[in-house]
């Protein structure tokens, strides 16, 4: 996985749902005087809702994952 590709964990009612790879680029900000990637959430919801449209209208969370959950 390059580094411009993160997984994100797709949780529905606290449930864990889907594992997807996302390639988005991370934003460059500055916080607290230090320059920090950050990725934008509206961006990261557009693209779990274009992967997966039967989530739309339901409680989702989305999170960083930690593992991965499959291999290709």
């Amino acid at each position: 996985m390059s580094n411009n590709k993160v997984l994100i964990d797709v949780m529905v009612d606290n449930r864990f749902n889907c594992q997807l790879r996302y390639d988005g680029a991370p934003v460059p900000q500055m916080i607290n005087g230090e320059v920090v990637s950050t990725y934008d959430a509206d961006d990261i919801k557009r693209f779990v809702y274009d992967k997966r449209p039967s989530l739309i209208g339901k409680d989702v969370q989305i999170c960083f994952a930690t593992q991965q959950v499959f291999k290709n």
